[in-house]
């Protein structure tokens, strides 16, 4: 008899392969010992029940790297781009040069893809940067940092 994959799949999620393998080792040496027709249950209820202990440990570890993987590019770079623009007469508070962008959405894909980072801790990254940042950001851009950034994450995994 195996565990339920959701229940497995899911604290690998929230704990990590290190820690999962240690946790599951545990939850699957008394699943083994409970009736066939509720273990499956009390397995799923037992990853659950140590959800938000599993998230406090690895939360701050997850959100760090996702600040520094995703954010830190796009706020160097717009802080970049405003010295650049604000040393040039008549040019201060302009919207940014596309290449500019593309320039950007690239290295934050890059970088979130990189860090592999959870993918709700880097859109929370991308999300604050974007908030954050000097200029107004357009809304195409925006949508594509918030929705590439995460998606590099999960695909590097």
């Amino acid at each position: 008899m195996k565990p339920p994959v959701f229940a497995s799949w899911l604290l690998v999620a929230l704990a990590g392969e290190r820690l999962a393998e240690v946790i599951a080792g545990d939850l699957e040496e008394e699943f083994a010992l409970r009736d066939p027709r509720g273990a499956s249950g009390w397995y799923l209820s037992q990853v659950l029940r140590s959800s938000i202990p599993l998230l406090s440990i690895r939360t701050p570890q997850t959100a760090l790297v996702a600040l520094l993987a995703v954010a830190m590019p796009v706020l160097l770079l717009d802080r970049l781009w405003s010295f650049i623009y604000s040393q040039i007469p008549l040019k201060d508070g302009l919207n940014r040069a596309p290449e500019f962008l593309i320039v950007n959405l690239i290295l934050v894909c890059l970088c979130a893809a990189l860090s592999r980072s959870k993918p709700w801790a880097t859109f929370g990254a991308a999300a604050l940067a974007l908030w954050v940042s000097v200029g107004h950001a357009p809304l195409l851009y925006s949508i594509l940092v918030l929705t590439l950034a995460p998606a590099s994450a999960w695909m590097s995994r």
